[in-house]
């Protein structure tokens, strides 16, 4: 699990130095830069997204009687998965980035696949936690979770509205805190 806390820590890492960068320049160092509902509200989601992976696969250690290689380079998958949402979602070149909408929606193309690949891995990580008994067992909300990430990834893809794809960030950060902190708080819940 190592390996997999220093790829989440790097995605965080990422994110918050994507912040800072954003407070640079908000604070007068270099053009005017345009702040995005979406891409505040994905970045806040993933933020939040690798916080819980982090905290949820504690349990796979003790639900996981014997971890094969298989397991071991899922849950490695997993964590970059999530990682490149980080990537994919930060400006690398923040000199020539004057509008986070514009911005997000040049990257649509690639955030929203891979968000759907994260998702899939999301149901497949609660698979390996105990096979469909444990992902039943939790419910619909795994379930939901990624069928809901299908149509959010065509439309995602496809809009070039971005009030379109700020409504499906916050809905989604909202989904997260509500599955994270209200129905799943705890480690030791079903």
């Amino acid at each position: 699990m190592v390996l997999t806390s220093i790829i989440i820590g790097l995605g965080i890492t990422h994110i918050l130095v994507g912040i800072g960068s954003a407070i640079d320049r908000l604070s007068g160092h270099g053009h005017r830069l345009q702040l995005s509902w979406a891409h505040g509200a994905w970045l806040a989601a993933l933020f939040v997204w690798m916080v819980l992976f982090w905290w949820w696969q504690f349990r796979l250690l003790g639900l996981l009687n014997a971890w094969t290689l298989g397991h071991y380079f899922f849950i490695i998958l997993y964590a970059v998965l999530l990682f490149l949402l980080a990537v994919i979602l930060v400006p690398s070149d923040w000199a020539s980035t004057d509008s986070l909408d514009v911005y997000f929606l040049s990257k649509r193309w690639w955030f929203y696949p891979v968000f759907l690949l994260a998702s899939i891995a999301d149901l497949v990580d609660s698979f390996l936690k105990g096979g469909w008994q444990y992902v039943l067992g939790m419910g619909v909300i795994p379930l939901v979770f990624t069928a809901a990430s299908i149509p959010v990834c065509l439309v995602g893809v496809l809009s070039k509205n971005i009030r379109v794809h700020s409504f499906m960030a916050v809905v989604f950060l909202l989904w997260l805190v509500i599955v994270g902190f209200e129905i799943y708080p705890s480690l030791n819940s079903r």
